[in-house]
């Protein structure tokens, strides 16, 4: 009895977080939010909206940025330059040339001080960082803080990535005597600044799920966490891994990859998106569709355009209009 009491919980919990959910819409330019069931909760208003992380979402008054919550409050006033999505607790915003990190109370626990900030990803952010010399601002380059403020690594990159899968993908450029440069060269650093895979490769991006696309001679493959290259570079075109598989294209088509390197589904597609929630949207001719994991069509209808499922719902665009659809094809609101 108890066990079933749990389980209840659990689904209500997860029902409850669903529902709370908001999916962002655009009427007459103008954005606003519905939530599961195609109900306007915050009515189309702000020239601009970012997606809801953590329980807030951005939004643009004019030229200047604020959050709101679910329930469409302005909890941080449009007050800000530009501002980025919450993550581990914290935003980046800007007000002039400096970026700082607020939290959701609106209190600016890291300061204006820094030239470019991402997000916090794993307790750390990369920061771009400076010093004044007589009326100059000099460029120190890209480093890691974590949110005491305090430099974790030290600015020595020329662009830096957050850190996904335990790792940091960082730019840093070779020079000749130290003053003269030759090429750009990207590795991969821990929480401590160590360069745990030093790569030549270029067209390398930041490993999900375990490992990271690079290009060679013009075609990708995948290394893992090692270093080691585990998908030789083969493919015209490729996604990062999601669910356990890769889109790439050979030629002309698209289809997916398991961490073998072994097609799973088929080149047959003109274009394929990567899968979420168990399901990916594939371009046939001129028409999209939802395929299964086993690349069967899972939704009857076809789309002019679509994407991924988010928290059980995807915008597509139907008979000239865009609207939300549920797993069924259940269409759940249209403009």
């Amino acid at each position: 009895m108890r066990w079933i009491l749990i389980s209840l919980f659990l689904i209500s919990a997860l029902a409850a977080q669903n529902n709370d959910f908001r999916y962002r819409i655009v009427v007459d330019g103008k954005h606003g939010f519905i939530d599961s069931q195609g109900q306007v909760v915050i009515p189309p208003q702000f020239h601009e909206c970012g997606q809801f992380n953590e329980g807030l979402a951005r939004f643009r008054d004019y030229d200047q940025w604020g959050f709101i919550n679910p329930q469409g409050k302005k909890v941080i006033p449009a007050q800000y330059d530009e501002a980025l999505d919450f993550s581990d607790g914290l935003a980046a915003v800007r007000k002039g040339r400096f970026w700082g990190y607020i939290n959701k109370n609106d209190s600016l626990v890291i300061p204006f001080m820094y030239t470019k900030a991402l997000a916090f990803k794993e307790g750390l952010a990369p920061v771009r960082m400076g010093k004044k010399f007589l009326f100059m601002w000099i460029n120190r380059g890209y480093g890691f803080i974590n949110k005491k403020n305090e430099t974790v690594i030290q600015p020595a990159y020329t662009f830096a990535y957050p850190f996904s899968d335990g790792l940091a993908l960082v730019n840093f450029t070779k020079k000749f005597l130290g003053i003269i440069p030759l090429r750009v060269q990207r590795n991969f650093v821990d929480h401590s600044g160590n360069a745990i895979i030093k790569t030549a490769f270029q067209g390398i991006s930041s490993f999900s799920e375990g490992m990271a696309r690079f290009q060679e001679k013009g075609l990708i493959g995948f290394i893992d966490k090692s270093g080691n290259i585990a998908i030789e570079a083969q493919f015209d075109n490729a996604s990062n891994f999601s669910e356990g598989l890769a889109a790439v294209r050979i030629g002309k088509t698209w289809g997916f990859i398991n961490k073998t390197g072994r097609f799973v589904i088929p080149a047959r597609y003109d274009y394929a998106l990567s899968f979420s929630e168990d399901l990916a949207p594939v371009k046939q001719g001129s028409e999209w569709i939802f395929i299964d994991r086993a690349g069967t069509q899972a939704i009857s209808q076809t789309f002019e355009a679509c994407s991924p499922f988010r928290n059980g719902l995807a915008l597509v665009r139907l008979n000239g209009k865009v609207a939300y659809i549920d797993k069924t094809g259940k269409l759940v609101w249209s403009n």
